[in-house]
């Protein structure tokens, strides 16, 4: 639903966008770089925080080539947040 709601494809389109040609590590739009809860344990959003750091600074273990910008969203529950950083 977030790929539709943020506009990264239409309304529907996210079952068809959802492809390992787009989202994953070498994709157009890679996410969930960490592994997600699959891959480490939850701190209540902060998981999402650090890794986006991380992808910045050029320091995660799966990096993405030539990060210039990062999109970290938590939707479950209450609060939902987002935060966009800028590499400097």
């Amino acid at each position: 639903m977030q790929l539709e709601e943020l506009s990264f494809c239409g309304r529907g389109e996210a079952k068809d966008f959802a492809t390992i040609e787009n989202l994953s590590l070498g994709g157009k739009l890679p996410i969930n770089t960490s592994g997600g809860l699959l891959g480490e344990a939850y701190i209540h959003g902060m998981n999402g925080i650090t890794e986006a750091v991380r992808q910045i600074r050029g320091t995660s273990c799966n990096q993405v080539a030539n990060v210039e910008h990062v999109l970290a969203t938590s939707g479950t529950g209450v609060p939902t947040s987002g935060l966009i950083l800028e590499r400097p």
